[in-house]
């Protein structure tokens, strides 16, 4: 079977990215001949995504329109040059002719008419049509020509992939009747299910730290919980000055509450081995890979009752580790640290859960989808 594999832009080094290799890697050892397509390549997040990856090659790079050539030096309108390169780059993949039998479209979060299947994060009609009441005229206008730019492009009835059941709901909710399969992201649980040791009074939290993810409520919950010690470790981005600012005002004269940016992978791996609780700070999920992680390694995740890391990950392990506020949140730490047997037993639970969220769970969910998508009959 040969499969060509679109996304829009490697120019970031996130999750969209990894999903896409991801999703690469895994058609190539079911067999299957896979050409992956892109409009352009950031070298430098290349570098940073396939660093020890074997066997991984270049994107063939078809090119980008002109409009989004324009637009990319500034770093704005990203979410519109995806579309817009998106849609060119199906027409460029048609007219070279190369004859694949499936096609599949991983990051404008819009069902494509020219895709056979496309992997949503989360429906961008959703995403832009909610945020217009936001912000100033700029912003709304912005949203607005979002919106139009996704109904315009995704009037296709293709299959929906996407990282959890909570998605799918609002992709139902946006789109209607489509064919929609959770295919969750893969976390490596090979590398993180032999963590263990001597497990504290040590609450963990990993986050990019930027506005939305609210991570002043961690600090909050650490002064409600003064007998644990609680480590918040971000990764950090040119917008982050602010909230870290923001962090520190409200964790001042706490000696509990521990900050700390950009770290190599092994110090994650270090406090995942001392930690027996995740508190994952009052945002939605889509998914929540540091969520699934976390549970692989045996900490007992405290989560927001809302998105994907309730519903798929921490709902799964047991209905009490959901929380709605601050005050909420407080009270399950505590309770779950001043109960050791509790605890174990959570932990336990955690990983078994955990494990269906391993690659090669991944990898047979996909190898469903295309058997869905080449399957004969009405």
């Amino acid at each position: 079977m040969r499969i060509a594999l679109v996304h829009a832009f490697f120019d970031d080094a996130g999750g969209n990215e990894r999903l896409a290799l991801d999703m690469y890697r895994a058609l190539r050892e079911l067999g299957h001949e896979v050409d992956l397509y892109t409009a352009h390549v950031n070298e430098r997040a290349w570098e940073v995504l396939t660093s020890g990856m074997k066997d991984l090659p270049r994107p063939v790079v078809l090119g980008e329109p002109l409009v989004t050539r324009l637009l990319r030096p500034t770093g704005r309108l990203v979410r519109y040059r995806r579309l817009v390169a998106a849609s060119a780059l199906a027409g460029r993949l048609a007219r070279q002719g190369r004859g694949h039998d499936i096609v599949i479209e991983t990051q404008t979060n819009v069902p494509m008419p020219w895709a056979d299947a496309s992997y949503i994060h989360f429906p961008a009609l959703i995403d832009y049509v909610t945020l217009q009441a936001r912000g100033g005229l700029a912003r709304r206008l912005y949203d607005w020509l979002i919106s139009r730019e996704a109904r315009r492009v995704g009037r296709g009835g293709s299959l929906v992939m996407t990282n959890s059941s909570w998605t799918a709901g609002h992709i139902r909710r946006a789109y209607g009747d489509l064919r929609i399969y959770v295919v969750h992201p893969p976390v490596n649980v090979e590398e993180l299910l032999p963590l263990g040791g001597d497990r504290g009074k040590v609450v963990l939290t990993v986050s990019r730290v930027s506005p939305e993810k609210r991570l002043t409520a961690i600090a909050e919950v650490a002064r409600l919980v003064p007998e644990a010690e609680f480590y918040l470790v971000g990764s950090t981005s040119v917008y982050s000055g602010p909230v870290l600012r923001e962090i520190r005002e409200r964790a001042e004269g706490l000696r509990n509450f521990h900050l700390e940016t950009d770290v190599p992978r092994r110090r994650i791996l270090e406090l995942m081995s001392q930690a027996s609780v995740y508190l994952h700070p009052p945002f939605a999920e889509h998914f929540g890979i540091a969520i699934a992680e976390a549970a692989a390694a045996g900490l007992v995740p405290v989560v927001y009752r809302d998105g994907g890391g309730w519903t798929d990950i921490a709902s799964r392990i047991d209905q009490g580790l959901g929380y709605t506020n601050v005050e909420e949140a407080a009270r399950t730490v505590r309770s779950l640290l001043n109960d050791s047997e509790r605890l174990r037993a959570l932990s336990a639970k955690a990983r078994e859960v955990a494990k269906g969220f391993s690659y090669e769970k991944f990898k047979e969910r996909v190898n469903e989808v295309i058997r869905l998508l080449t399957a004969k009959g009405p």
